[in-house]
């Protein structure tokens, strides 16, 4: 089992709004030993319900999403299942992007989170992404380790 890994931050603008990153530390020097363990890239954006004016959750709301927010995150803190790219808050929505391993069942895995919480409107994709093209993309933009 894979130790946690710590938690990067950063906040920058993007097209004149906030945009607030959080992915687990992974150096760009380890992609090329995790790309072939987790070839497909779950994408699920969530519509947030309660936000300010520059679409960021209002901070009441965004402490109630806790719960929901550790549902999409826990099945992938050992890298088993596979391994958070990268959560963008940006414009009213929050991104979650997780490259998959194989066998994970991304579709019972979105049905117990919308079972769970069926008052939260979110939607997801599941494509193959063995290059990692998303987490180079921003890697590449955001100057990653």
């Amino acid at each position: 089992m894979t130790q946690a890994r710590t938690w990067l931050t950063a906040n920058t603008e993007y097209e004149g709004f906030p945009i607030h990153f959080r992915r687990p530390h992974i150096e760009v020097s380890e992609f090329a030993t995790l790309q072939p363990r987790y070839p497909r890239l779950l994408t699920v954006t969530h519509v947030l319900k309660h936000v300010k004016e520059n679409g960021l959750p209002r901070s009441e709301y965004n402490a109630s999403l806790e719960s929901f927010d550790m549902t999409l995150t826990a099945p992938f803190e050992d890298e088993t299942n596979g391994v958070i790219a990268l959560i963008e808050t940006y414009a009213g929505k929050r991104t979650y992007y997780v490259y998959l391993a194989p066998l994970f069942d991304a579709d019972a895995f979105i049905r117990h989170a919308q079972d769970r919480f069926p008052d939260e409107r979110f939607s997801y994709s599941v494509d193959d992404d063995r290059a990692w093209r998303l987490f180079h993309g921003y890697a590449a933009d955001f100057d990653f380790p």
